[in-house]
């Protein structure tokens, strides 16, 4: 128990510890601006370094930089949180850096990125997240991230990072290696001093160990001290990771669970036990690993022979201590060497040269030397930072100007193999050339003998430099290489014979020289040795290095170097002057441009870089103009003179000949000696003539012979390519580009190069209706026999056409072109030729255009393409390039069906070395405005072929960009492509590549027209017999997309899009305006199924209003309703209802009208009269239009309304049909066919037949026609009719007396007695209900004629009360009759005969009329009733003009949308009044 007690305290005062000397630590740094720049600068100049050493030809991948840039952003955004008092930007920042940051600290540590190992880009980011968390109070945090940096890697967190927190911490577990490091090195450094038997053995042996002691160490001596490093250095890593572990351990142990195992201390040992304990203290020569200048980068330490990192990385030390092999170094003579594997001549000094082994010996005293000095404090301090090391002062006397001038030169050049120093570290004594590159320290030894035969002219300058004195530069420095006095006096007038090339007579840039002893400037020999050629042109000896010359003279290119630095003057003047005019290149030699064009004319082209890369390949062959024009030239001119004599008869046939026969020989024997002359200059000058030009054109124009066309026009592009010129001279001309494109669409493959080098602009390549022939041109199969080599493929030149004339013209011009490559079955053949890496970029480009401009090609480019390309394309080219693939890849996956979209994205995520992610990710960050809505598009649907319920970085940063982008209110196109891009994250896409998110919606909402219409246009563009299975399962993919899209979108910054939406509703375009609201209602109806986070309150919060205005000024319907079915998902939660209901006043009369276009509407309605609060009295009022008088007619017995038109029967016998027209009646048709009264009026339920009723004992059946009705049938019924319902068997009437008439269209007629007065009827289906006396409602079985009491009221005074208007209406029974007790009639539900609702009036309702929403009743006196149907609450009472007259109500009847009501009045009127939803 006491153990465990105490344990438990040790354990919690390490953690104290632990947390009390990381915050010290912690908040030093915070503090002290000035030391983390200083820290900052010193990490990144060590990166600067690593990136140089890598060698200007090896490329940097993009996703490296990537890394690279976001471990930037991420301590730029800590040092902005630091330095802010703003607390919520110090939030935000500190959010960012933390997802910047997190990407590097999660990096393999057993990989590199551009060159730097991870670990240590892992290291430093976690010390910038320990920054990070005790910005946010976070101690405990901030101590785990500076464990995970020393266990990550605890080398560079030692003597980089935290050098003093590693010596609080960990430095007390290492006495024991420490000790044992002492030991050893004492026994060996005992072993060189003469008479160290006299010597105490604690004796500081660094006073007796000097330059003197160095060189008479033994091999196996100086191999004994670089195992002892080497374990040193291993164990100190070692068990420095070791402790991190444990102190891990501690800070995330459970302290007070007793089940948990407990962290167990290590024990640091020593790689070997020593003989006994050294009790002193640690001597001054101990250090905790070397003290690496920042610009050293990471060779000299952490690169293997073989360049990889090995797994166990305390072994790096080890690993650079083996492969380490500084440059030798003369104390005499101030001069550096390099080593045997670097070397670029012999030292002259028989001392040093005399003996190979010495040599060795004394190289590897001086690597040892260097790693036990470069610990010593005499040097150099542990604490002190290379930035702020000592400069060397001048030495006193010569062996101490020796040694220091070794150290610092070792430390500051061999150290950093050649890289440019820090300004701290650099000296007097420091050696920095700009044209020092690494592959000197990586020179081979086999190369080292082709500089053995070092020339006279090299050892000269090397001895001059070693017997003369150091000359003062312009800044009063000494330079350790300059050239004598007397020579630089001499050097006024031109440059040292011996810095000028013999064959280009320019100064050197790359000197190489050969075994003869000769140098050349190494392009000059290489075309030299082309043009076959064996031997030295100088001393014409054999050379046997024919495959791969020597590597470059660095001694006399350094000469050079120094000599222009001290004559920039003369340097200058020598470039000009003692440069031949015809030098390398000559200026009529110029290279097909890329990005520009020629002045002359405009051209259309954008850049090629892979063909015009493919054509710099071939201007090597033109480096001949030096040595052919050279004033010091050897090659012989007299072969060029015998070719020009050879072609003179030629070209005077071509040019003058009128047989054809003759020119086209003469074409085939000029393209002969052409080749011969390997496309010289002079040759090339004398084919050039305007003549010479002109008869290879009107060959082409003339000749029906494939081979001399060829030829033609090969030689022609020669000529071009050499001299551009020659191209002007053919688009002068009209007629030349007519003839070109002429043999192109003849099938001929070459004339396409001409046409490309040529440049035309766009209008005069649309012109010729190149694309067939272009096309057919790339599906051709490559000829396997081709003697003429073009200076670019047909088939790159092709397409880098075909792409000018796709990008070329306006938009629709653009479409055609595009639909003429499918036309011509171009698809699949670019998408094979991707796999190429000429051409591709054209290839993505022309791509792109087809799908823009016909989007259904989509799934054919789909169901063919590999990703990888267009991704290699991204990773290499250029930001125009980078811009093409993305939005190239956005149109790709942008695919009707979902699991294929799926599978594409997944291919993209998968492909490449590095995260796809991760790449695009840094793209979206640098990315010009126009392109990051794709960008952060396809980052999006990459993040989310996951499911998106935890944090990440790519999903956070592509929703931010789209948002960003819905905020710049200047840039209108910018917020359209993002709204265009969160349109196509719904999914719903068609086959032609529309989206059908809107029309979804609709359907959704019950307006289904649209969607029908595009999915029947689906049906016809499928063959698939599996159709509909098909379909269900990209439904169910599709759902799945959705909830994933709409969860990321609407959580992402609690909600932050509902308020971006909210902004853009408002802009005054229509088309943003209405792609927003189909957006914000897609996201707003994915809220139900998403789970509930909270932010469905928001997006209530910010754009209930926004809809709200929608419904009251958009005059679009499909507008309204989308703005109805987002407020439907509002409904279902209080608040947001309530809310609503503040709108109710406004928006009624909108959605009433909608119902007829969406249930959707009704639900809402139907909640807002729920509504306590909503006062439905304010809903309505009625307004008289129009009465019109037939009193001539006599009483208005009965009124009808049925799709609008206006049926009235009266007294006279008349019936009238009325068009309601806008707000008035308009009668179109009188008839009067009755002779007496016609009571009563039915129409079917069909609408097809009217039925009426009179008093004349007949019953006419009448046919309703658009136009007119008229009169089918009469049936003679013998007693008068009062009121009448009928279907297709039966009609049922009352008379006098008791009971019903039931009347089969037979003749058959039946009387239904059940001993009761009835006064109304209703029917529906066979059932009969009819209104009587007593207050009761009697229901019949019309199949059976059997009759139930369906209702029975309470009988007052006498008995006289009765059921005066029966009406039926979805399912409702409408009985309106006497007032009793304050109520005049019932409501009932037919299926269940439950009452509903009552109307509670005073008054007798003697008819009743009822639309969708309200219920209308009327009195005998005049009085109109209107009540809410949801409620059955009473909302106005409108008095009639007939009440003033004293004229009965006889009539009612109103229109299904409750915008009119008729009423029929006792004195022959009829009295048309609007309904008004709104006041």
């Amino acid at each position: 128990m006491a153990k465990n007690f105490r344990f438990l305290l040790d354990q919690k005062d390490i953690v104290k510890v632990l947390i009390t000397t990381v915050d010290g630590f912690i908040r030093d740094q915070l503090f002290n601006k000035e030391q983390r720049s200083q820290h900052r600068e010193q990490c990144a100049e060590r990166l600067a370094a690593e990136d140089g050493s890598c060698g200007k030809e090896t490329e940097v991948r993009y996703s490296d930089q990537a890394v690279l840039a976001n471990l930037d952003w991420g301590i730029e955004a800590l040092e902005e949180a630091i330095n802010t008092s703003n607390m919520e930007t110090k939030l935000a920042r500190l959010d960012h850096a933390e997802k910047m940051l997190q990407v590097c600290a999660m990096l393999n540590s057993d990989q590199k990125t551009a060159g730097v190992p991870n670990f240590y880009l892992s290291a430093w980011a976690h010390l910038n997240l320990a920054y990070l968390w005790k910005l946010r109070n976070n101690i405990q945090n901030s101590v785990l991230h500076v464990i995970e940096m020393f266990t990550v890697d605890p080398f560079f967190s030692r003597i980089d990072f935290a050098p003093e927190l590693w010596k609080l911490l960990f430095l007390p577990h290492m006495s024991s290696i420490i000790g044992w490091y002492s030991e050893q090195r004492h026994r060996l450094v005992m072993e060189v001093i003469p008479d160290s038997h006299e010597l105490s053995f604690t004796a500081d042996l660094d006073q007796f160990f000097n330059e003197s002691l160095i060189y008479s160490m033994r091999p196996d001596q100086i191999e004994k001290l670089q195992q002892l490093e080497q374990l040193y250095g291993e164990s100190l890593d070692e068990n420095t990771r070791l402790y991190a572990k444990y102190f891990k351990d501690c800070m995330t142990s459970d302290s007070t669970s007793s089940k948990k195992v407990m962290p167990m201390m290590p024990i640091a040992e020593p790689p070997m036990t020593p003989l006994h304990e050294v009790s002193r203290s640690i001597p001054d020569f101990v250090k905790f690993g070397p003290i690496l200048p920042k610009s050293a980068g990471f060779s000299p330490i952490l690169k293997s022979k073989d360049g990889t990192r090995d797994v166990n990385r305390t072994s790096l030390t080890s690993e650079s201590s083996k492969n380490w092999e500084p440059a030798r170094w003369d104390p005499q003579e101030c001069i550096p060497e390099e080593n045997e594997d670097e070397s670029d001549y012999e030292p002259n000094d028989p001392n040093m040269a005399s003996d190979h082994e010495k040599e060795e010996t004394e190289r590897k005293v001086q690597s040892s030397v260097l790693r036990s000095r470069v610990h010593s404090p005499t040097i150099f301090s542990p604490l002190i930072s290379p930035k702020s090391s000592p400069k060397v002062s001048t030495p006193k006397s010569d062996t101490s100007a020796s040694t220091l001038r070794l150290l610092s030169v070792r430390v500051t050049d061999s150290v950093a193999t050649s890289l440019p120093a820090s300004p701290g570290m650099s000296n007097d004594y420091s050696i920095s050339s700009a044209d020092s590159d690494v592959e000197v320290i990586e020179t081979t030894k086999g190369s080292r003998k082709a500089y053995s035969r070092t020339s006279s002219m090299n050892n000269e300058l090397v001895k001059m430099s070693k017997n003369s004195p150091p000359n003062e530069s312009d800044e009063g420095d000494q330079s350790c290489v300059s050239l004598p006095y007397s020579e630089r006096m001499k050097s006024k007038s031109r440059p040292p014979k011996d810095f000028v090339c013999p064959i280009t007579g320019q100064i050197f840039t790359d000197p190489v020289t050969l075994e003869t002893g000769q140098t050349y400037e190494r392009k000059a020999i290489q075309e030299w040795l082309k043009r076959g050629n064996t031997t030295c042109p100088i001393t014409r000896q054999p050379i046997s290095t024919m495959v791969q010359l020597p590597k470059t003279n660095y001694v006399l290119k350094r000469l050079i170097t120094s000599w222009k630095e001290q004559h920039p003057e003369l340097a200058q003047e020598c470039a000009y002057y003692e440069t031949p005019r015809n030098s390398f290149k000559p200026s009529s030699v110029k290279e097909i441009p890329s990005d520009t064009t020629t002045p002359q004319r405009t051209c259309d082209f954008m850049g090629h870089r892979n063909t015009d890369g493919y054509i710099s390949q071939r201007s090597k062959r033109f480096m001949q103009a030096a040595v052919s024009t050279s004033p010091t030239s050897v090659i012989s001119q007299a072969a060029i003179e015998t070719i020009i004599n050879g072609l003179k008869p030629h070209v005077a046939c071509l040019c003058t000949s009128e047989k054809l026969l003759e020119c086209e020989t003469a074409v085939l024997e000029i393209a002969r000696l052409w080749k011969d002359s390997k496309g010289d200059p002079a040759i090339q000058t004398f084919l050039s003539e305007l003549t010479t030009v002109n008869g290879f054109i009107e060959i082409l124009s003339a000749s029906l012979n494939r081979e001399v066309l060829r030829t033609s026009i090969y030689i022609l592009s020669e000529l071009i390519y050499a001299d551009e010129s020659v191209g002007e001279t053919l688009t002068s001309v009209d007629s030349d580009l007519d003839c070109l494109a002429a043999l192109l669409k003849n099938g001929l493959a070459e004339p396409a190069v001409l046409i490309y080098q040529l440049r035309p602009v766009f209008a005069q390549i649309s012109a010729h209706d190149l694309i067939p022939s272009l096309v057919q041109l790339i599906q051709r199969k490559k000829e396997e026999s081709d003697d003429l080599q073009l200076v670019m493929d047909p088939k790159d030149a092709a397409l880098a056409i075909l792409e000018q004339v796709l990008v070329g013209g306006d938009e629709n011009s653009r479409s055609i072109n595009a639909l003429s490559v499918i036309s011509a079955n171009g698809i699949p053949v670019l998408v094979q030729y991707l796999d190429r890496p000429e051409g591709r970029r054209s290839i993505v480009s022309i791509l792109l255009c087809c799908m823009q401009a016909e989007k259904s090609c989509r799934n054919l480019i789909a169901n063919r393409i590999e990703p990888s390309p267009v991704l290699e394309l991204f990773h290499a080219g250029t930001d125009g390039v980078r811009g093409i693939c993305v939005e190239f890849l956005s149109e790709l996956v942008q695919l009707n069906r979902r699991t294929l979209c799926n599978q594409i994205l997944q291919m993209i995520k998968d492909e490449g070395e590095f995260s796809t992610m991760h790449t695009f990710l840094v793209y979206l960050q640098m990315a010009p405005m126009e392109q990051q809505p794709a960008v952060a598009t396809l980052l999006l649907q990459l993040d989310l072929l996951v499911e998106p319920f935890k944090m990440s970085i790519y999903r956070e940063e592509s929703i931010e960009g789209l948002i960003e982008a819905l905020r710049r209110k200047d840039f209108s196109k910018s917020q359209m492509m993002a709204l265009d891009a969160l349109l196509s994250l719904s999914g719903r896409i068609t086959s032609s590549g529309e989206s059908y998110t809107e029309a979804w919606l609709l359907k959704i909402a019950g307006f289904d027209q649209p969607y029908k219409v595009l999915m029947k246009a689906e049906r016809l563009r499928k063959h698939d017999n599996n159709l509909i299975e098909t379909m269900e399962e990209e439904e169910k993919a599709l759902s799945s997309w959705q909830r994933r899209v709409a969860f990321a979108l609407c959580n992402h910054e609690k909600g932050s899009i509902f308020k971006v939406l909210e902004e853009c509703l408002k802009s005054n375009s229509i088309e943003m305006a209405k792609s927003c609201l189909v957006i914000a209602t897609w996201l707003t109806h994915m809220l139900p199924v998403l789970p509930d986070t909270g932010v469905k309150i928001l997006a209530r919060k910010a754009l209930l209003e926004e809809f709200v205005k929608v419904l009251q000024s958009s005059n679009n319907l499909e507008e309204k309703i989308l703005a109805t079915l987002a407020l439907k998902t509002f409904v279902s939660e209080p608040a947001a209802l309530e809310a609503l209901g503040v709108y109710a006043k406004c928006i009624y009369k909108t959605l009433r009208k909608l119902k007829r276009s969406t249930a959707v509407a009704s639900d809402i309605m139907k909640a807002l009269m729920n509504l306590s609060s909503v006062d439905v009295t304010q809903l309505w009022s009625c307004a008289e239009v129009v009465e019109l008088d037939s009193c001539s007619n006599g009483e208005v017995t009965y009124i009808l309304q049925r799709k609008g038109r206006v049926l009235s029967s009266h007294s006279d016998g008349t019936i009238k049909v009325w068009d309601i027209g806008k707000k008035a009646l308009r009668l179109i048709q009188e008839i009067r066919e009755h002779t007496k009264a016609v009571t009563c009026l039915y129409i079917s339920p069909s609408g097809d037949k009217l039925y009426s009723g009179s008093l004349d004992k007949t019953i006419r059946v009448w046919a309703i026609k658009a136009e007119e009705i008229h009169c089918l049938q009469v049936h003679d019924v013998k007693e008068v009719v009062y009121e009448l319902v009928a279907n297709a068997k039966v009609a049922c009437f009352t008379s006098q007396g008791t009971g019903v008439r039931v009347y089969e269209w037979s003749g058959v007629q039946k009387h239904v007695n059940f001993n009761k007065n009835v006064k109304s009827l209703a029917m529906t289906g066979n059932t009969l209900y009819c209104g009587c006396s007593g207050y009761s409602i009697q229901e019949i079985d019309l199949g059976r004629q059997i009759s139930t009491t369906f209702y029975s009221g309470t009988r007052k005074l006498l008995g006289k009360q009765m059921f005066y208007s029966l009406e039926i209406h979805d399912g409702i029974l409408y009985a309106g009759g006497s007032s009793v007790d304050a109520t005049a009639g019932k409501i009932f539900s037919l299926p269940n005969k439950a009452v509903q609702g009552s109307f509670s009036t005073g008054f007798d309702i003697h008819h009743i009329a009822i639309n969708n929403d309200l219920i209308f009743t009327a009195t005998k006196c005049g009085i109109i009733e209107v009540w809410l149907k949801e409620r059955f609450t009473r909302i106005a009472s409108i008095k009639t003009a007939g009440g003033a007259r004293h004229a009965k109500i006889t009539s009612l009847a109103a229109d299904m949308d409750g915008g009119l009501l008729f009423a029929g009045s006792s004195d022959g009127r009829i009295q048309v009044r609007t309904s008004q939803y709104q006041l």
